[in-house]
């Protein structure tokens, strides 16, 4: 039996890098309007006409200054904010740094500071469910997976 149909919510598509040298990921501070903030890994909405690969690019040096090379996909979180009515399906990718150096940039308003951390620190600070549980079983598992949160 078919569900019944839901009612029409947005949904936004992003991409973000998995930035992963010597047991350090590359993490980046969202500013929130109003205040405060978080970490996540750095990532992108993507724009009209873009693949996955080249918003990574474009996201990945607005937000970090570094050039990225996709490696492989490590993992898909697609989940709803009900606060918003919004789903969000973000696709990352195992990335290598190419060129530049990893720095806040003066041009994204929205990133506050970016940092390596180790793979140890990253639960006291990528904490939002949706990003930190599926990283922490790629690191575990290293192969990609689709994660789910309603």
């Amino acid at each position: 039996m078919a569900a019944p149909p839901q009612p029409h919510n947005a949904r936004w598509l992003a991409v973000g890098a998995v930035i992963y040298e010597q047991d350090q990921i590359l993490l980046v501070y969202n500013r929130r309007p109003g205040g405060g903030g978080h970490w996540s890994l750095p990532k992108g909405s993507s724009e009209e006409g873009e693949t996955l690969v080249e918003t990574l690019k474009r996201e990945i040096r607005e937000e970090t200054g570094l050039a990225v090379e996709p490696v492989e996909l490590a993992f898909i979180s697609e989940f709803y904010v009900p606060t918003r009515q919004e789903w969000y399906l973000q696709h990352y990718f195992l990335a290598r740094p190419v060129g530049g150096t990893a720095a806040v940039q003066p041009t994204d308003v929205d990133v506050t500071a970016v940092r390596w951390v180790t793979t140890r620190e990253l639960p006291s600070l990528l904490t939002f469910r949706p990003w930190q549980e599926p990283l922490l079983t790629w690191l575990q598992e290293r192969r990609p997976r689709y994660h789910l949160f309603r």
